[in-house]
């Protein structure tokens, strides 16, 4: 089965698409999602807020990073 290269997510009224990165589970894809959504007031640049994310979901599986 292949996966789509994009998953969207509906909240308050808005169709949000969020881009698959390699290696990602559907479940990564929807965790970094939602994370983007709740955190897009605090931070205006996507490609940032995209960065942040990923660091956020890797974080959770182990991963180190010196910021």
């Amino acid at each position: 089965m292949s996966q789509c290269e994009c998953i969207s997510i509906y909240n308050n009224g808005i169709i949000h698409i969020i881009n698959r990165e390699p290696y990602e589970t559907n479940m990564d894809v929807y965790k970094r999602g939602w994370f983007i959504i709740k955190n897009q007031h605090h931070e205006k640049d996507k490609c940032k807020l995209q960065s942040i994310s990923l660091i956020d979901n890797y974080k959770n599986k182990g991963m180190e990073y010196d910021i």
